[in-house]
């Protein structure tokens, strides 16, 4: 008899275990998701971890930006916004907006990614970026759509025609690039970007459509 009652006490126990757990993972969970990005669109977010211990949260994408808060302890996980450019860290100028465990930014070399920016993050746009590059070829097409079968709605008229654009699209592979960028002027569409003198496609800080 006091065998059978110290067993159901030890199952009782190892229930009462798992719901704890199960409750406090779920208040992780909520926890995390409530972390709204500034843009409001918590879809656009991404979880991520830190590589280092006191990884520094700074008001704007620069280490002479104000300190808002410390990440302490490697493997912190943080809700990942956005990206941007902004004063080069360590090599690279690609800064990650966050929003949980706390708001601000921290350099992309102190965030665990394969590369950076990372797939799936969306650029910041705050400022709206811009860009210009030039043509490598003389009557460079720009097209309404990312795609060789679109409609021509301009020209790059010579090689070194200047050409303003605001984002990238993949689109109808050339040569291997499937890279195209929207122009904004001369006028709007798409411009190949193996056509442009861009160092390597999609061009470094240049956000996708």
């Amino acid at each position: 008899m006091i065998r059978a009652i110290s067993a159901r006490r030890v199952r009782a126990g190892r229930t009462a275990s798992a719901v704890a757990a199960v409750a406090a993972t779920l208040m992780l969970a909520s926890s995390a998701s409530a972390a709204v990005p500034a843009n409001g669109d918590i879809t656009t977010s991404r979880s991520m971890q830190t590589l280092f211990n006191l990884v520094r949260v700074f008001a704007s994408p620069s280490t002479h930006a104000e300190v808002k808060s410390h990440l302490t302890g490697s493997g912190t996980g943080v809700i990942v916004a956005c990206w941007t450019t902004g004063r080069d860290y360590k090599g690279t100028p690609v800064w990650y907006q966050i929003t949980a465990p706390a708001a601000g930014y921290v350099p992309a070399f102190n965030i665990a990614a394969h590369f950076s920016p990372a797939t799936g993050i969306p650029h910041c746009l705050i400022p709206a970026f811009s860009a210009d590059y030039y043509a490598l070829e003389a009557n460079l097409r720009i097209r309404t759509a990312p795609s060789i079968t679109a409609t021509i709605s301009g020209y790059l008229v010579s090689i070194g025609s200047k050409v303003t654009i605001n984002c990238y699209a993949d689109g109808t592979p050339i040569f291997g690039d499937p890279v195209w960028y929207h122009a904004q002027s001369p006028e709007v569409g798409y411009v190949a970007g193996r056509f442009l003198n861009t160092g390597g496609d999609p061009a470094l800080g240049v956000p996708r459509c």
